[in-house]
């Protein structure tokens, strides 16, 4: 600006050292108002343009340079400068809120409303890079035989079994385990869960008691159908230096594993049992 106005005529070039006496005032100011945490960037940048005005007078005053242009310039041009700047900070804000709210919704099941894929990855990578985290579990959850109700029944019955079954999961484990269990759609009836600083049995425990209240509370459609719904489950352990995606792979595999010997039970890497039930399929298939 200063040179502009040597340009002009309206400073003489004798002045040339209050010009870097400004600059530096300014720069340490913006410096300081970089480092101040507790006010936000729109405000910050509007005390810097105020302050830049401060120091223009000052220093017109100092080397009694007063004009009608300078005194304009650093007064009423730089207040235009900071309505238009502070619109267009609050264009920006809108439009990271949006993109925020947009990538927000891209990570949510459109059915469901849980976390899908996508998040899934993301939260893997973001638990491998954090060394806060000293126990991750991984579990992989299928709904038995879901083929076979959206067969019977329709898929608005279907529908009605996937979002129930998904509110529960997800209560359940944000309850047992707040900021550090989640609840991910895999995909189609298939489920992943992933809990972060907690045992393997303290999961497993709890899956047990998500299993008995689906055994004792069936849901009733909203055309007055009841079925009681039974999942398979694997557990797994994150070994150590070991990669995410390869526990995430073990869970899948272990699942296939529970799904080919009869379904309707869980295991971990500890081995849990099959749960002696007679006649576990034929009570499955009785229920649907």
């Amino acid at each position: 600006m200063n040179v502009v106005e040597y340009l002009m005529g309206i400073l003489p070039l004798k002045d040339w050292w209050y010009w870097i006496v400004e600059s530096i005032v300014f720069t340490t100011i913006c410096l300081a108002l970089t480092r101040w945490r507790k006010i936000s960037k729109r405000i910050s940048y509007f005390y810097a343009i105020a302050s830049l005005g401060i120091v223009e007078l000052v220093s017109l005053a100092i080397t009694r340079s007063f004009s009608p242009v300078s005194i304009a310039a650093a007064t009423l041009g730089l207040f235009v400068i900071a309505m238009f700047e502070d619109q267009r900070f609050y264009s920006e804000k809108k439009n990271e809120q949006k993109i925020k709210l947009l990538e927000k919704e891209s990570e949510r099941d459109d059915l469901t409303g849980l976390l899908n894929y996508r998040a899934l990855s993301q939260e893997i990578n973001r638990l491998a890079n954090n060394n806060e985290i000293h126990n991750i579990v991984i579990g992989a959850l299928d709904i038995d035989h879901f083929k076979k109700i959206n067969d019977t029944y329709g898929h608005f019955v279907g529908n009605e079994v996937l979002n129930y079954f998904s509110t529960v999961f997800r209560e359940q484990i944000h309850s047992a385990f707040p900021k550090h269990g989640y609840v991910y759609r895999f995909g189609g009836e298939e489920f992943t869960i992933v809990v972060s600083n907690h045992s393997l049995e303290e999961v497993y425990q709890l899956l047990q008691s998500i299993e008995k209240f689906f055994n004792n509370k069936s849901i009733v459609t909203k055309e007055g159908m009841k079925l009681t719904i039974r999942f398979s489950c694997s557990l797994t352990d994150r070994l150590n230096d070991e990669l995410l995606d390869t526990t995430l792979k073990r869970a899948d595999k272990m699942l296939y594993g529970v799904k080919n010997n009869g379904r309707g039970w869980i295991v971990t890497d500890q081995h849990h049992q099959r749960p002696q039930k007679p006649s576990l399929e034929r009570k499955i298939n009785n229920n649907y």
